[in-house]
């Protein structure tokens, strides 16, 4: 196993002793709950009716369907497989054998019905009757019920004093629905016995209906996860799909708090795959699809969960993607609602269709909730819910070749009013700058841009982050852009209109910069530039030289000299699917917003596994990442007109 969030099981099925005359396993009142199948696939399957390829016990066929289960008939049988068949094995006794040459429903034979579902909810189901051969009478034979002879199936018995053994093969392209979707199948075994021809005396079977089929993968998923956090074999939520780039369709599932995979083609068929989602349940994950945002044939997986429990949570939406290797990572996330006792934030999730389907986040309905008392804590490693006060009323995001990046935003113009009775006071000082925005043209100042691009050489490359607001000098709105790992800043009211400032963020790639955005924390009525960045680093070779993900919130103010930064923090930190989640609130002060970091959440990580020291302290410039466990649960900081102390 890799992680506790993430891990890699595999199981094989062990053979135990030889399958020894008149043996059947259970007592008669046992009926199967599940069935599990017999992977044989690298064995040299021989249909030769002596069963040498089933070693161990059987399922019994203990179940009365018509007449009385006892000591005639009695039968048990297993239900293997490989690549390109199924395989049955049966062992029977019954003291009289009923077959002719017709074959007829009257007659003795075995019945193995199958249900494979299909991707739409529904499912398929093949009956085949499995017809044992009487030497000089009939030979054996398998038939689909409804349909007649099977093709490319085989039947071989062989018979001794105390009965018969029965071996059939069944090609799986026979199986309706089995082309594609060979996981979440279903399965039973019966025994039909006629004393004399044109009537039936009995019918004993595994079991009343089909139960679950589990293949070599989905035995694994059940020893390893399902039964120790006892989460049952139905999942809450499922979807079929290629994830994985093989032939056959994955299952994609929800057991519990868990996010599985398993498929005939992953990882051969003989593992699986499972994700904690950090949810308290099943129904805190709304929406579960596979869709294929990035064009190239695999689905990609869409998970709508919410962190929390009752009516206070936190509502994201999850696009995972699937390496060569068969593991999954998160490619996109996006805050899309917000609960707490003082109101709630729902925004709109839409899949816009096309070779190349995006994902458009749209404001929705707001209750309670208003920009007076708004006072959430920020998402530190994703973008925000849309907020009705904002001017922002989508944005779209698709697959760019190698990430998702936002492709469209539509600005609106603010249509919330406020429902509350009483609103709090404003903090004293000027009015609010402006929310940031697209450049009209009149702001796009083309010949200072030039400027900044040839003395930073940056050609025609664009920048990654384009808005306006004002940060500086007059009221009016300063461009702000994001070039490579420089911030540039340049408008018609600063240092006249004829130069720009810039500042370099200390990150290793541009690509480590994941959101920018401006807002008036200060209170001066300009506003300030928040970057959120990605600080990649490797333990070092005595720890395995592991990868470490640091995510940080850094502000920088604009001045006539330029750009300086004045609050910086670690928000997050994780490493193989370990996670700290940390939390940063502005909190509303006489003049501005006053800062404070709070102990977030761990997944994964304990206090005793945690393997690093415990902060307290500011460290390389960035404030402390507050862990769970530790003594101090929240800091506060305030800006003091320089920089934002801790008080």
């Amino acid at each position: 196993m890799t992680s506790k969030l993430e891990r890699r099981v595999w199981t094989r099925l062990v053979g135990g002793t030889a399958l020894v005359a008149g043996c059947l396993v259970g007592s008669p009142a046992e009926a199967a709950k599940l069935l599990d199948a017999l992977p044989l696939s690298g064995q040299k399957v021989r249909v030769d009716g002596l069963l040498r390829e089933y070693p161990g016990s059987m399922d019994k066929l203990s179940v009365a369907l018509k007449g009385k289960a006892g000591s005639d008939p009695r039968a048990a049988g297993k239900i293997g497989y490989d690549k390109k068949n199924v395989y049955v094995g049966m062992r029977i006794y019954d003291k009289k054998l009923v077959r002719t040459s017709a074959a007829g429903p009257s007659e003795d034979h075995a019945v193995l019905t199958l249900t494979v579902p299909t991707p739409s909810g529904g499912s398929k189901t093949s009956t085949f009757l499995l017809y044992p051969g009487v030497r000089g009478k009939a030979g054996g034979t398998v038939k689909l019920k409804g349909r007649g002879a099977v093709a490319g199936a085989k039947l071989v018995e062989a018979q001794d004093t105390k009965g018969l053994t029965l071996e059939a093969q069944i090609p799986w392209a026979r199986i309706a629905g089995a082309s594609k979707i060979r996981s979440g199948l279903k399965a039973s075994l019966k025994y039909v016995d006629s004393d004399s021809a044109g009537s039936i005396s009995g019918i004993i079977g595994t079991s009343r209906a089909p139960v679950p089929l589990l293949l070599e993968n989905e035995q694994g998923l059940r020893k390893n996860l399902l039964d120790p956090k006892s989460l049952g074999l139905n999942p809450a939520r499922a979807a079929y799909g290629n994830v994985s780039g093989g032939s056959k369709y994955e299952r994609v599932a929800i057991h519990g708090r868990y996010l599985t995979i398993v498929g005939f083609d992953y990882r051969k068929g003989t593992q699986f795959f499972f994700k904690d989602l950090d949810v308290q349940g099943a129904g805190m994950v709304r929406r579960l699809s596979l869709i294929d945002f990035d064009g190239d044939g695999r689905k990609e997986v869409l998970v709508v969960r919410r962190s929390g429990g009752g009516n206070k949570y936190r509502e994201m939406v999850w696009v995972l993607k699937l390496d060569k290797q068969g593991q999954a990572a998160v490619v996109f996330q996006h805050e899309t609602g917000i609960s707490t006792e003082n109101g709630t934030i729902a925004n709109k999730l839409v899949v816009v269709g096309g070779a190349k389907p995006a994902i458009r986040i749209e404001v929705g309905k707001t209750t309670g909730f208003d920009p007076d008392s708004y006072a959430e804590p920020r998402q530190a490693d994703m973008p925000d819910a849309l907020m009705p006060w904002k001017n922002v009323g989508s944005r779209t995001f698709a697959w760019d070749g190698s990430k998702f990046d936002k492709v469209k935003e539509k600005i609106v113009k603010p249509s919330y009013k406020s429902k509350a009775t009483k609103r709090p006071k404003r903090p004293s000082g000027p009015p609010p700058p402006m929310a940031p925005r697209p450049p009209t043209a009149g702001e796009l100042q083309d010949q200072v841009y030039a400027l900044y691009r040839k003395e930073r050489k940056v050609g025609k490359t664009k920048p990654r982050f384009d808005f306006v607001t004002d940060v500086a000098a007059d009221s009016r709105p300063e461009r702000v852009l994001i070039h490579g790992k420089d911030i540039v800043v340049f408008g018609k009211g600063f240092r006249s209109g004829t130069s720009y400032t810039y500042i370099s963020i200390a990150a290793k790639r541009a690509q480590d910069i994941l959101h920018v955005t401006a807002r008036d924390l200060t209170g001066d009525g300009k506003a300030e530039i928040i970057v959120r960045l990605d600080l990649p680093t490797k333990t070092s070779k005595e720890f395995g030289e592991v990868l470490v993900h640091r995510r940080t919130l850094v502000v920088y103010k604009v001045g006539e000299q330029g750009l300086s930064r004045i609050f910086a923090a670690e928000t997050s930190r994780k490493m193989e699917g370990n996670r700290i989640v940390g939390a940063l609130k502005f909190i509303r002060g006489k003049k501005g917003y006053e800062l404070e970091l709070r102990s977030g959440t761990a997944k994964g990580w304990t206090q005793k596994t945690y393997p690093f020291p415990v902060e307290t302290a500011t460290s390389a410039g960035f404030e402390p990442l507050l862990v769970p466990w530790g003594a101090l649960k929240k800091i506060r900081y305030r800006y003091d007109g320089t920089k934002y102390q801790r008080q």
